[in-house]
């Protein structure tokens, strides 16, 4: 994630620096440095501090709302460290570590931190976003989203996520929000949100009269109010943690914003250096100031409401839940130098993980998990991982795709098992529950959201290419790996639910598994749904039932463009509508491109059948698909071999053979082993023909069922629910 940061900032400033340079010249941002007035640096610098001391005032307002109260050095020396790291890390990760370290020393526990930080980020970003948007429609007249450049793509996605949040609180949350949130949206608390709105924009306020004194200089017959509502534009696309402290972003925006109220490209330039350069000073000039701080090592002070909410117990359940959500959209963000591809819900596991092991390291202890191979497997994968790294790069050299995709991607995925890990090792089968059926829910919302668009498309309404008629995809980018999302869901409906509510949750999901496309989608549900069936978790009635509503389902969709042709004759002609089915033979040159990697892939191994080839090896070698992309082995048990060898697929096969061994002989009658098996039965037969390890739905389930300690069945379960089926109850 640094890397990629570091990368964008990088590769920003520099197309910035590289096209104003030269289109008006080097020259053009030294002669602007010059005619700087001694007024306006002084201006400058009192502005940014004060900027600064705002932020430190509204920190202190947030902890003391929080229930901790701190001093004012403690608080600038917060703020400055943070502010300080995010430009040496990335922003929220690098604000994070540099903040907590600094409260811990006045008593404030990390959760607190997290809390107050992201509750200060997410007003900020509201207010800021507010102020661009009318800052917008100064200059452009209108805020509008081009349909043929990502805007429909982003209207989907916000339809996503609203149905996904909702759907996943019907099913799953909604409850814990009714008893514990609910209650906390008072008067009291409208007041304080208000409090902390007002006091950003006051942070906000010497930074935007940064940007109009140093544009004022630059052009002084640029009116005052454009130059307000360009700044607005710059400091909200300066504050998105796409880069490191906003560089690059900042200064591609104040290029686009003030070049359209008339400002020279070079001027907009040195205007957007000189404020990150001196954002940057004056912030270690407040650093230098709270080092004399020596009175405030005691613990701070607690107000009343310190006893009512515990932060570490709540962000224990609302990283889990959110990341349930979140996890199922993998979407690419827009940059200068092309799309970035993001999962939402990675920040969210990256804060969740860090909150497991600070537990695990303030407990002293290794965390306790239902297996004794877990830990085991999570270190002979890492070093596995870590040697094929290694020797990969003593053949062919360091790789991005080796040293970020596979070996950091790795991290990326232990911070999902974690995260999951995080709401059972404390909620233990409620949390579970909640989790589930969160992640159940939010895929339902998903689906629905893709069957939508097939209906608008069937009466002839254009959907801009938001959705493939043969292979839906969702927010997943590929239709396989829909699939695979779409089957863990199946495992969770089948295991946490009953009654009319399993049968209608299995057949939406079958009837998304059926548009997704995916041969190994497919056939990957019916083993999961023949070891349901043996486990009997699911009755051979009901799952008839469920199965019959997923055909009805699916068939109304699929003959809806005809239906819609006979009845409405959308095309003019009887019946000439086409079928909305997927391919059920897969094309010549799939098959072909999939042949070729796995004959390359056991080539590879038999070349080097101890240590594999190294990390990276076969992506290494430029085999293109036909789409142009670089084409990866088509298999995981194949692709350890291939690349790690005997040595590296043993440390995978032994440690999770060791688990399922011990998780089978529970999973009829407990619901975490059985979430477990159903999950390993439908990743174990998709990773056959494709590459699953690295998809995050997996870990975040599996961690968080591998963190339910194992108890007596009857004291775990709920007691207005029986999922588990039972002759005669369907």
């Amino acid at each position: 994630m640094l890397f990629v940061k570091t990368t964008v900032s990088l590769l920003l400033l520099a197309t910035v620096i590289v096209v104003v340079g030269y289109q008006f010249g080097v020259a053009g941002v030294v002669v602007h440095l010059h005619q700087l007035s001694y007024q306006t640096l002084a201006m400058v610098v009192v502005c940014l501090i004060a900027n600064a001391m705002l932020a430190v005032f509204r920190l202190q307002v947030l902890a003391s709302d929080a229930g901790h109260s701190i001093g004012l050095r403690r608080a600038m020396a917060a703020v400055s460290a943070g502010s300080l790291a995010g430009a040496l890390f990335f922003q929220i990760a690098g604000q994070l570590m540099a903040r907590g370290v600094v409260m811990r020393r006045s008593g404030v526990p990390f959760g607190a931190v997290v809390v107050v930080t992201l509750y200060e980020r997410i007003v900020a970003a509201m207010v800021s976003g507010l102020i661009a948007v009318l800052g917008a429609l100064h200059i452009f007249g209108r805020v509008y989203l081009d349909q043929t450049t990502g805007g429909a793509q982003l209207v989907k996605l916000v339809c996503g996520v609203a149905a996904a949040v909702g759907m996943a609180g019907s099913f799953g949350f909604g409850g814990l929000v009714r008893q514990n949130v609910w209650p906390l949206l008072t008067r009291q608390f409208v007041m304080r949100f208000l409090r902390i709105a007002g006091l950003t924009l006051l942070v906000q306020l010497p930074m935007m009269s940064v940007y109009v004194a140093l544009a004022l200089d630059f052009s002084p017959r640029t009116p005052v109010i454009d130059l307000i509502a360009a700044s607005a534009i710059v400091m909200f696309a300066a504050s998105v943690p796409i880069s490191l402290a906003g560089w690059g972003v900042r200064e591609l925006s104040a290029v686009v914003a003030l070049g359209a109220i008339g400002m020279t490209a070079s001027a907009a330039l040195t205007t957007a250096v000189i404020i990150g350069a001196g954002s940057l000073l004056a912030m270690g000039i407040i650093a230098a100031i709270s080092l004399h701080d020596k009175a405030d090592d005691s613990p701070a002070d607690k107000s009343e409401t310190a006893a009512v909410i515990n932060y570490a117990r709540a962000l224990e359940w609302i990283l889990p839940l959110m990341a349930a959500v979140f996890v199922l959209f993998q979407v690419y963000l827009p940059i200068g130098s092309g799309l970035l591809n993001v999962n939402l819900a990675d920040p969210i596991v990256i804060l969740g993980g860090s909150l497991f092991i600070l537990n695990a390291a303030s407990n002293r202890r290794l965390p306790i998990w239902r297996a004794r191979c877990v830990t085991l497997f999570g270190l002979t994968a890492t070093l596995a991982l870590g040697l094929s790294l290694l020797l990969g790069a003593y053949r062919f050299g360091w790789t991005d795709w080796a040293l970020i995709n596979r070996f950091l991607g790795w991290f990326v995925l232990l911070a999902y098992a974690m995260t999951g890990a995080l709401i059972t090792s404390t909620g233990g089968e409620r949390g579970l529950r909640a989790l589930t059926l969160s992640y159940l829910g939010a895929t339902v919302g998903v689906v629905a959201i893709e069957i939508a668009l097939l209906l608008v498309s069937a009466v002839g309404v254009s959907t801009n290419g938001l959705i493939i008629r043969s292979a839906i995809e969702g927010f997943a980018q590929n239709h396989n790996f829909l699939a695979f999302q779409l089957l863990i869901a199946v495992a969770a409906a089948l295991v946490q639910t009953s009654g009319t509510a399993r049968r209608i949750a299995v057949a939406v999901v079958l009837a998304g598994l059926w548009l997704t496309g995916s041969r190994s989608g497919w056939v990957s549900a019916v083993g999961a749904l023949g070891v349901a069936l043996y486990l009997r978790w699911i009755g051979l009635r009901e799952l008839s039932i469920a199965v019959g509503y997923a055909i009805v389902l699916g068939a109304v969709i699929s003959l809806m463009p005809t239906m819609v042709s006979h009845l409405m004759i959308v095309r003019g002609s009887y019946g000439g509508a086409p079928l909305a089915v997927p391919d059920i033979i897969p094309n010549a040159s799939e098959s072909a491109e999939r042949l070729m990697t796995l004959v390359g892939g056991w080539k590879m191994f038999t070349a080097h059948p101890i240590f594999g080839a190294g990390l990276g090896a076969f992506r290494n070698l430029h085999i293109l698909a036909g789409s142009g992309i670089p084409l990866v082995i088509h298999s995981t048990a194949l692709w350890l071999l291939a690349e790690l060898g005997l040595v590296g697929f043993l440390a995978f096969a032994g440690p999770s053979a060791c688990i399922l061994y011990g998780e089978w002989r529970r999973a009829a009658q407990d619901r975490a082993s059985a979430i477990i098996i159903l999950c390993f039965v439908g990743f174990a037969i998709m990773s056959g023909p494709a590459d699953m390890v690295y998809q995050r739905t997996y870990w975040l389930l599996v961690g968080a069922s591998l963190a339910v300690v194992v108890r007596g069945r009857a004291a775990d379960e709920p007691d207005s629910d029986t999922p588990r089926y039972v002759p005669g109850a369907a």
